[in-house]
């Protein structure tokens, strides 16, 4: 009589198959993604089923207009140029530029290269001169 603690039986070699088939699928499962909206039932559903009066459906409201995006005009700041980057002057700058940031660049310095619009660029040399204005 064969035992049923053998190895060779064909439930031992099914179970871990089984295992891992039940697994991926529990798995899998998690990752689903929920229902849509448009896929599930509204709320006056319910109602007209109960043999009440359907609510009128909400009428969709116009989406809000992203704001103006800032802009810069580097041109309009190019008068300070020449002038030392004290804080009043950067910020005539700015102002001139029609930018909402500002950020003074020395020579050698580290910077970030990512483009901000509204950003106005004062760069200096090394006595903290303005050599140029730019936007970014």
């Amino acid at each position: 009589m064969p035992n049923r603690n053998d190895a060779s039986h064909p439930l031992h070699r099914l179970m871990p198959m089984a295992v891992l088939a039940l697994a991926l699928s529990l798995a899998l499962s998690a990752c689903a993604s929920p229902r849509p909206a448009a896929d599930m039932a509204s709320s006056a559903e319910p109602a007209a089923a109960a043999g009440q009066p359907a609510s009128e459906p909400a009428t969709p409201t116009q989406p809000t207009p992203m704001p103006a995006a800032p802009t810069c005009n580097a041109e309009a700041a190019k008068s300070a140029i020449g002038k030392t980057a004290d804080a009043a002057t950067v910020e005539r700058a700015r102002t001139a530029a029609g930018g909402h940031t500002v950020r003074v660049l020395k020579p050698g310095q580290i910077i970030t290269k990512e483009y901000m619009d509204g950003r106005v660029n004062v760069h200096v040399d090394e006595k903290n001169v303005i050599v140029d204005v730019g936007c970014g």
